[in-house]
């Protein structure tokens, strides 16, 4: 199959393409930028094209010169980035699906994936947090992943465009610490691994949703390969991991145990991430397409801090 993946060099598209690229899907790569963030042979192997998701023109073209068939829509400006520049974070989340789906309409694209995130809740939601629970997302980031979501409900009921997206708590992975409230469940792993110690900014017992990147990838496939006549929905709730900080830190002691783990809580950050769901009820994507993570705490751990070195 003949697949486009935007935000193609990042770190799940970078990941994703991988297992397309080996079981012989022809893939093609759509990034403002070429230098991967997961290198592999797979890599050497896959056309990259350089360009805006906000370019209409050069989104038309990557799909039509390519003969694409299946899209990954996964390009966006996440949501610290977001937050700092609006006005970017619009072009590329907001322009980029409504120029992804227009594509599809135009071109004959047989099946658009959407990566959304379970950001579009906002806070205060319940625990664990229903699939249909009210979306009333508090940042940018996640409005534009509401709006890309209805959009693509739209495409499909009034063109037929096969849309469908998964909602992914914080995705962790290695060197895949970012600037949210977040991100210190990937950076704690580089902290230890790579200098010994660790600060967390957020109270020993603020508890997270957590996916390891592999799994990440994994829905994103499966999603992609389930039969259209099985799904129930165009959005799904997806979960893996829930865990302490106390808890992410037991475990990278257990195998790091010289390792020094402080805690100095950021009132703001903990704040964010305190308001979270802590769990995720994704019992839908295990009905409608038998859904399954593969990694737990322990498990994640351990890869990760392999793959460091450790």
């Amino acid at each position: 199959m003949r697949i486009l993946i935007t935000g193609g060099t990042g770190s799940i598209g970078s990941r994703l393409l991988v297992p397309l690229v080996r079981r012989g899907d022809n893939v093609t790569l759509f990034d403002v930028r070429t230098k991967p963030q997961f290198d592999s042979p797979e890599y050497c192997e896959t056309k990259v094209i350089e360009a805006d998701l906000a370019d209409r023109q050069a989104v038309l073209a990557a799909v039509e010169r390519n003969c694409v068939e299946s899209i990954f829509h996964l390009g966006a400006v996440l949501s610290s980035d977001a937050e700092n520049e609006p006005d970017a974070a619009w072009r590329a989340n907001m322009d980029g699906i409504s120029n992804i789906l227009e594509a599809a309409r135009l071109l004959g694209v047989k099946r658009v994936i959407f990566s959304s995130t379970v950001a579009t809740y906002g806070t205060r939601v319940a625990d664990p947090l229903p699939l249909n629970a009210p979306q009333w997302p508090i940042s940018l980031y996640g409005v534009t992943k509401v709006a890309g979501e209805r959009l693509g409900f739209y495409y499909h009921h009034r063109f037929g465009v096969d849309f469908r997206g998964v909602r992914l708590p914080v995705v962790v992975a290695p060197y895949g610490a970012s600037g949210g409230a977040s991100a210190y469940c990937s950076a704690a792993y580089e902290g230890a691994a790579l200098h010994g110690r660790y600060e967390f900014y957020v109270n020993p017992t603020t508890r997270a949703p957590m996916l390891y990147i592999s799994d990440a990838v994994k829905a994103l496939l499966d999603l992609h390969d389930a039969a259209s006549e099985k799904l129930s929905a165009r959005v799904y709730n997806i979960a893996g991991i829930s865990a302490s900080a106390e808890e992410l830190a037991g475990t990278i002691q257990a195998r790091l145990p010289r390792t020094q783990i402080t805690y100095k809580p950021d009132p703001l950050r903990t704040a964010i991430v305190e308001s979270w769901s802590s769990r995720i009820d994704d019992s839908q994507a295990r009905l409608d397409w038998n859904w399954q993570p593969t990694w737990d705490l322990d498990h994640m751990t351990e890869e990760i801090l392999r793959i460091y070195g450790q």
